[in-house]
């Protein structure tokens, strides 16, 4: 798996020429004959922020001790943003290399590219996001001293994306039914993930579902490098580097075992 991980970063930098054009063309197309064009890198996030807010504020009147309303608003932003920079790859990407098999068959296209070109898309809505949620921190004058490694952390957050496309998208190409689970699997993670409230107020009965969840992991590391009175612990910046690491890893060594074989599917 370290042999095929390399030779793919190789030729990724190899051919970085090809791999950028194909991410500004699904850039491209993703808001090709919308309405709104490229504002919904803005709306979409500030839409589902809404919503969210209203079940939990208005609905289930959340509210924590010490907590103003802009403090409420800035912690579910923190938590939401990492959260739909992964749901938006997993659904665009699940079904990237069956959709695109046409392009690699007759276009000099590297097939491990495919899942990099989506997820560098999302990424690029994420970091739109991310900005604005500086703009709120910086105006609630909450922003944290451990900002300089939000950089480190959208790049981990890339490479684990990438790796969770890489094996997503092969398998789908043989098993079309996964996507289907995949995206109730992703609907079941947001309610579930300590995106609206705090991981301690879960019952002890149920703090296992925290620790297997890896977007709590994500989220947690955003939100403990991004808001002030925060600090990265060490629990959470081991297992995450973990998690990205070793799911790169395994993606890259899988799709690499199984490319030759996603042609022969239609």
């Amino acid at each position: 798996m370290i042999t095929a991980t390399l030779q793919t970063l190789a030729r990724m930098w190899h051919d970085r020429h090809i791999l950028l054009a194909i991410i500004r063309e699904e850039l491209r197309r993703r808001y090709a004959g919308s309405l709104f064009g490229e504002l919904w890198v803005v709306l979409q996030p500030a839409l589902l922020l809404g919503i969210y807010l209203f079940v939990y504020m208005v609905v289930f009147k959340m509210r924590f001790p010490g907590y103003s309303h802009l403090d409420y608003v800035i912690f579910v932003f923190t938590g939401l943003v990492p959260y739909l920079g992964l749901w938006d790859s997993i659904s665009t990407g699940a079904l990237c290399v069956k959709q695109n098999l046409h392009l690699v068959r007759n276009v000099i296209v590297p097939i491990e590219f495919l899942p990099v070109q989506t997820v560098a898309a999302s990424m690029v809505g994420q970091m739109v996001s991310t900005l604005i949620l500086i703009l709120l921190l910086v105006i609630n004058g909450n922003l944290s001293w451990w900002l300089p490694l939000l950089p480190l952390a959208m790049l981990l957050q890339l490479m684990f994306m990438v790796g969770l496309i890489w094996i997503l998208s092969s398998l789908a190409v043989i098993f079309s039914d996964l996507v289907y689970f995949v995206n109730l699997f992703m609907l079941l993670l947001l309610f579930v993930s300590p995106i609206g409230f705090k991981p301690e107020m879960v019952p002890s009965s149920l703090q296992v579902v925290l620790y297997m969840n890896p977007v709590n992991y994500l989220i947690s590391m955003y939100r403990e490098i991004m808001i002030a009175g925060h600090h990265p612990r060490l629990l959470t910046v081991c297992v995450y580097l973990a998690m990205c690491l070793t799911t790169f890893v395994a993606g890259c060594g899988l799709f690499a075992k199984l490319k030759g074989t996603l042609l022969d599917y239609e």
